[in-house]
């Protein structure tokens, strides 16, 4: 009896949040100090919209070795990206960004897919009237495939579907200490007919310092 009452009146202990890198979980929240990209927003093409975001979906991948990125996707078009080796502690917290996504949009059958990927990988673009230098084999002459990773995703409803990433990154130098990215990817996943949808994304990013973000909830 003492299990049909807990149940009935809603006794039951709540369900363990899996919690990332500095606490984080798919209902926390957190905080940013942004005064130094304020101090630089005229020279940064990225706009940081705020101080406080709300955690929607939690993404992350497995890279092997012990090393991941785990990603925080906010209620707007924000995330969090921390990449950690090792373990989930401060001290294997290799780099932390936030992008912000720019624009985005679907791709419609094979071939423009893969010619959406295959114009990927320049050793250097132009875009926004800005040059951005690649980030992946930075050395490395001529066009490069992006990077294929697969990403576990999960919501605050609890559904988990994989997202195939194919990514391409560029940075450029914004001041003497601060970097700005863009990251362009396509994103792969499959529908319940088992039938793939594409699209086509980019965003911009900055690096955030471990003492700027303090986690809520």
């Amino acid at each position: 009896m003492t299990g049909f009452f807990s149940r009935l009146f809603g006794n039951q202990a709540a369900p363990t949040l899996t919690r990332g890198p500095l606490g984080l979980h798919k209902q926390a929240g957190f905080t940013l100090e942004t005064l130094m990209f304020r101090l630089c927003e005229d020279q940064l093409q990225i706009s940081i919209p705020g101080e406080m975001y709300t955690v929607s979906a939690c993404g992350t991948f497995d890279l092997g070795a012990g090393s991941a990125i785990h990603r925080y996707y906010t209620s707007g078009d924000e995330f969090l990206q921390i990449s950690t080796t090792g373990g989930q502690e401060s001290e294997n917290i290799d780099d932390i960004k936030l992008f912000v996504y720019q624009d985005s949009s679907g791709i419609s059958g094979a071939k423009a897919w893969q010619d959406t990927l295959s114009s990927l990988g320049d050793r250097q673009i132009r875009w926004q009237n800005a040059t951005w230098q690649r980030v992946f084999n930075a050395e490395e002459a001529g066009r490069i495939a992006p990077i294929h990773a697969i990403e576990n995703v999960v919501n605050t409803e609890g559904e988990c579907w994989d997202v195939h990433n194919f990514m391409m990154a560029y940075q450029r130098q914004v001041s003497e200490e601060l970097f700005e990215y863009l990251l362009l990817t396509g994103e792969e996943t499959f529908n319940d007919d088992d039938e793939p949808e594409w699209l086509f994304s980019r965003a911009l990013g900055v690096d955030i310092p471990l003492t700027s973000i303090k986690v809520v909830g």
